[in-house]
């Protein structure tokens, strides 16, 4: 997904984010200035190049953050 990004501290391939398991990863696709995970007690922590990580709280790409929801379909 394309993100708007007025920092730009993101690179053109950051991350990729996938829904699996019932919940999103993350991996760095060697970007310039890092992804960072925060959990939910805003502990952060940097991801190595290439690293897959389930995210329990915020993200953060470059200088952008972000929180991921899964949001369930309205059935009618």
């Amino acid at each position: 997904m394309a993100l708007a990004d007025a920092t730009r501290t993101l690179s053109k391939t950051h991350a990729r984010l996938e829904l699996r398991d019932g919940g999103w990863w993350v991996t760095d696709l060697g970007s310039t200035n890092g992804v960072v995970l925060a959990d939910a007690g805003g502990a952060e922590r940097l991801i190595a190049a290439g690293e897959a990580q389930r995210v329990a709280g915020r993200v953060r790409l470059g200088d952008v953050g972000m929180t991921l929801e899964r949001r369930e379909e309205a059935t009618r």
